[in-house]
């Protein structure tokens, strides 16, 4: 690599020059780095015309190297000879000696080239040129090749001159520094750019348009830093807006990661999409005109790239978490520091509640680890939302005071250099003086997430208890060890002592754990900090009662009298399902908190295949619609007692609603499809029913609507027949009160309804 590379990073150059594999012979890949680019394109013409020197040093012996490209090659030259038949999969080496500098020339043209997926590559629009480092669909990913030939790799970094000429009436705006900037007679801009830092081809950048500008400083940690955005269609005031929040997130970003090391900051608004590369960010042009959180944490998102993968960059694609699991996680700083802690623990645990319920599903229906994610999947949901929940769980294991200065300490001495899963768990683990491989063997180098259980037992003084902690594991056979987790305790006055549990294994009881008040009740990770499979709400409701939606835990709860209710949505399934249960949930609630009067409780149910803002919510247990499949509401105080079923009603349809219950207790709730005559128990004051089926009005005349009812609570099919037993109308989950929709001949019919609880007929007179 370039400059001064200290020991450390001369380790991890050595590891990457035994492991790099790729499209490239082997030879190919350790025998040549890249020290500077220097590239002239002329974007006024079509085709664009280019010129390439690129400054090698051989690091092998080897008699032909390759470069990448996707270009119209005219000529080659090594050294100044030109390179008959312009072949640049095979350029002569075999005159020069390992440590030997090289210059190779390329003079090239093309009429822009855009990945098969459409995003990734060089755009050369109407009212704009741009490039998009990276494709989406293309092996290998990285799309410098789009527009210079080059070495297209995470690991080879150089430094870059370009010299950009644009169309009459445009200008430039480029990766690095402007050096320079003129007009000629023409009307045409010739402009020059350097990047002094070492950077991937990837992160290197070129655009022209007739750019509208906005120029601004931005003030942090470390110094005054220069910054331009450039539009086209938004108004500047729209523009100064969306930029405001950098005064606060780039403190933020200098004090937790460390300085900035880029020089000036750049953003163009693009109609593609956003890209992270060096001083020219590529942002979709929506993020200027929206006040949405979307545009919020985009911005903040491909600024924090300037630490996580353009300052230390994963070492081959199959650790892209590192750069965008990491630059998701420094969107959610930066909303701290924006909008507060209270606001980025709410986007932090909606991420959460979606990675466990549907990122497994986006990418091929599997849990995948981090560490060696497919091609295919390479800018998944594993890489982006999983990447970031494993940053965000390893700030709460370390601590944050540790977690910032171990990484602080990383992007200094990693600067400009690259690391995989192996080499980011060493690396942290000796700045933070905590062995992180037990953490990484889980949460990365495994599938899935670990789910906790927590129980709490009073000792002999009341503000002395045990605390019984066991894991279970979702989506993955692996188990966690090393573990630590936080206990938040309350008060009956609310007042909080938090607790953190550390141990190794599938469980642990801890005992003789003094607090400062006797526990009301108890939260596990109420503060948010580590990434379980758990999601958690709350509810405050005042002297006069009220209403409260707990999204993310999937729950509802409304009271007339004041009450605090907590409720963890656990993402694994109950165990200890009695006898007659055909299907429970892979999911559970736990609820806890304080209340004097009555509180109704809300658990949300989505049946399989159904179209809803919570997709896959209930993936594999619920599928049909008809009433055979009953689903109920089970309850038990605690683990390890027996499940009982709740007296509950049902609201909105058989594909989605909730379970409601009238007298929520403090306990386990889950959901599940029961056969209540297999279990042979009296369901809390629900046995199964025999009576009358009653229709009104009946008989009934010719276009008047037919009311059925039953009395029973949970939903039943329909079905009605003609006195020769043809079915003529059938329906399932029909509920009492709702009209049946009937247009009959004259004549007699009969109408059967069935559930578990009841199998009831009825005669009805058409006139």
């Amino acid at each position: 690599m370039k400059a001064v590379i200290n020991l450390y990073r001369c380790m991890l150059t050595l590891a990457l020059l035994m492991t790099v594999g790729g499209r490239l012979a082997a030879q190919t890949a350790d025998s040549v780095d890249v020290l500077h680019y220097d590239i002239t394109l002329d974007l006024s013409q079509r085709p664009v015309r280019g010129d390439a020197t690129l400054t090698l040093r051989l690091l092998q012996p080897c008699n032909t190297i390759a470069l990448d490209y996707v270009l119209g090659i005219d000529s080659v030259a090594v050294d100044g000879s030109v390179v008959a038949g312009a072949d640049l999969a095979a350029l002569p080496m075999a005159s020069h000696s390992v440590g030997d500098t090289v210059t190779v020339r390329v003079w090239y043209y093309t009429y822009g080239y855009v990945e098969s997926g459409g995003w990734g590559g060089l755009h050369v629009d109407n009212d704009m040129t741009y490039n998009l480092g990276v494709g989406f669909d293309d092996d290998p990913h990285i799309m410098g090749r789009a527009w210079f030939p080059c070495r297209d790799n995470f690991y080879d970094k150089a430094t870059y001159t370009l010299n950009v000429t644009t169309k009459a009436g445009w200008t430039a705006e480029c990766g690095g520094s402007c050096q320079n900037r003129s007009v000629d007679a023409g009307n045409k801009e010739h402009s020059q750019w350097h990047i002094s830092q070492p950077t991937p081809t990837y992160l290197v950048s070129v655009s022209q348009a007739n750019w509208k500008r906005v120029y601004d400083t931005v003030t942090s940690v470390y110094g005054d830093y220069p910054a331009t955005y450039g539009y086209l269609y938004p108004s500047q005031s729209q523009v100064q807006a969306a930029f405001a929040q950098l005064d606060s997130v780039m403190p933020m970003f200098e004090r937790c990661f460390g300085p900035y090391r880029w020089g000036r900051i750049g953003y163009i608004a693009t109609a593609k999409g956003s890209m992270e590369h060096v001083n020219n960010i590529a942002l979709a042009r929506q993020a200027l005109t929206s006040s949405e959180e979307f545009a919020k944490t985009t911005i903040a998102h491909e600024l924090g790239h300037a630490w996580f993968g353009n300052l230390v960059t994963c070492l081959t694609a199959g650790d892209m978490w590192i750069n965008e699991g990491g630059a998701s996680f420094t969107s959610e700083v930066g909303m701290e520091a924006y909008m507060g802690r209270a606001w980025s623990d709410d986007y932090y645990q909606r991420n959460l509640e979606s990675v466990l319920r549907t990122a497994h599903v986006d990418d091929g229906g599997h849990y995948r680890p981090l560490h060696g994610v497919p091609h295919r999947y390479t800018y998944g949901r594993t890489s982006y939302d999983k990447g970031w929940m494993v940053w965000h769980s390893l700030r709460g294991y370390l601590g944050e005071e540790r977690f910032y200065a171990a990484l602080r300490q990383l992007m200094e001495r990693c600067a400009f250099g690259n690391v995989d899963a192996s080499a980011l768990r060493d690396s942290l683990s000796l700045y933070s003086g905590v062995d992180l491989t037990p953490f990484f063997a889980f949460h990365v180098f495994s599938p899935g997430f670990v789910d906790y259980d927590v129980d709490v037992t009073a000792a002999e003084f009341p503000a002395t208890v045990s605390v019984a902690i066991s894991q279970r594991s979702v989506g993955t056979t692996a188990t966690a060890y090393a573990n630590r987790v936080p206990v938040t305790f309350f008060s009956a006055t609310l007042d909080t002592c938090k607790r953190w549990f550390s141990f190794a294994g599938t469980d642990t009881v801890v005992s003789g754990i003094t607090l400062p008040f006797e526990p009301a009740f108890w939260v596990l990770d109420y503060d948010k900090e580590i990434s379980d499979a758990v999601t958690i709400g709350e509810a405050h409701l005042g002297a006069e009662g009220g209403n409260a939606s707990l999204a993310v835990a999937h729950a509802a709860v409304s009271a007339a009298t004041p009450a605090d209710v907590y409720v963890e949505h656990h993402w694994s399934p109950a165990d200890g399902m009695p006898y007659g249960v055909q299907r429970s949930a892979q999911r559970r609630w736990r609820v806890t908190g304080q209340w004097q009067g009555a509180v109704e409780g809300r658990f949300r149910f989505v049946r399989t295949g159904h179209s809803s803002n919570y997709n896959d919510l209930d993936r594999g247990f619920y599928s049909q619609a008809a009433s055979v499949d009953s689903l109920w509401l089970l309850f038990r105080p605690q683990g390890g007692t027996e499940w009982q079923l709740v007296a509950r009603q049902m609201t909105g349809n058989a594909n989605e609603g909730y379970l409601v219950t009238d007298s929520l207790r403090a306990g386990e709730y889950t959901i599940a499809v029961v056969d209540t005559a297999r279990m042979g128990v009296e369901v809390m004051g629900m046995t199964p029913q025999s009576g009358t089926l009653r229709l009104f009005p009946n008989p009934v005349g010719q276009g008047q609507p037919i009311t059925l009812l039953t009395e029973c609570p949970a939903p039943y099919s329909v079905t009605v027949s003609d006195e020769g037993g043809r079915i003529v109308w059938q329906h399932d989950a029909w509920r009492d009160g709702r009209p049946l929709p009937l247009s009959l001949q004259k004549g007699i019919y009969f109408v059967r309804i069935e559930n578990n609880l009841l199998s009831l007929q009825s005669k009805l007179i058409q006139l």
